[in-house]
């Protein structure tokens, strides 16, 4: 049976979760296991990740930063598949809020409000959709606009409307979707990492009642537990005083005491180490 384990963030930004997967799929591919990683949902600010940019103009795919780390570790064979949604953004024109400043810091915060490229991987009809924002490409500053309309060529996207990619997300047949390429993935591996989206618990609903195991990871420390009944209701009653607020991960370190804790040291690179083989050995153990 495929152990699946799910990775998330306690903050929204860097909390360490890339590194932590990578580490802990080394180690798991050490012991001899079969592994991949599943981001189902991904997302990446194009002014920051020449890394990731000068991946998709590679494979003419629309990837982030995560994704092509652990595609060069060789821990994601197909990124179309590994990552079904990704959605690339690129920060407004200052200049277009200086009267309004506290506008532009809040709209930085805001991933649909300057969403200007997404893909969306179907695995069931096994197509592959570009799509091109213009409402939020048209905040950007024209040299920001010049880029992204190239890239665009490249990946052939078509000129969407934001409410169609926000419909879609919040619509029933996300979970449908999401778990087919799961499964294209799991039957070739021992243990499916999967890495959550910023800070949220989960990337979609219906993943919990398939995980064995959830990383919460923080500067420091990782808080573990156990795939319980507990968990899922704790989540539920969250959901249902907060709405979506309630996936945050903050919500189930705050209300439920982890099954374990591990310590992360400082590192400057992402590699194999003791808290890794702790955290496999722990799944294995466990699951």
């Amino acid at each position: 049976m495929v152990k699946l384990v799910l990775v998330a963030g306690l903050i929204p930004y860097e909390s360490g979760k890339t590194w932590f997967t990578l580490g802990s799929a080394l180690s798991a591919r050490n012991h001899g296991l079969r592994v991949e990683v599943f981001k189902p949902v991904a997302g990446h600010n194009l002014w920051y990740s020449p890394r990731a940019v000068e991946k998709t103009l590679k494979l003419k795919l629309l990837v982030g930063n995560d994704v092509a780390i652990y595609h060069d570790n060789k821990f994601i064979e197909d990124p179309a598949i590994a990552n079904p949604i990704a959605l690339a953004t690129a920060p407004p024109d200052p200049t277009r809020y200086l009267e309004k400043i506290d506008d532009y810091l809040r709209i930085l915060e805001e991933t649909y409000s300057i969403t200007v490229l997404s893909r969306i991987t179907s695995c069931h009809s096994r197509t592959i959709r570009h799509s091109l924002y213009y409402e939020n490409l048209e905040k950007t500053s024209p040299g920001t606009r010049r880029f992204v309309e190239k890239l665009a060529l490249v990946l052939k996207a078509e000129k969407s409307s934001l409410p169609s990619l926000l419909n879609y997300m919040s619509s029933s047949s996300v979970d449908h979707d999401l778990n087919k390429c799961l499964e294209l993935i799991e039957k070739r591996c021992d243990i499916v990492f999967v890495e959550s989206f910023n800070d949220a618990i989960t990337p979609y609903a219906g993943l919990l009642e398939r995980t064995n195991l959830i990383a919460v990871v923080a500067p420091s420390r990782v808080f573990v537990y156990e795939n319980s009944s507990k968990l899922r209701e704790v989540l539920e009653n969250n959901v249902k005083k907060l709405g979506l607020e309630g996936f945050r991960a903050k919500f189930i370190v705050g209300d439920l005491r982890p099954d374990t804790i591990l310590n992360i040291e400082f590192t400057p690179k992402p590699k194999e180490h003791k808290v890794h083989k702790e955290f496999v050995n722990y799944i294995l153990k466990k699951t």
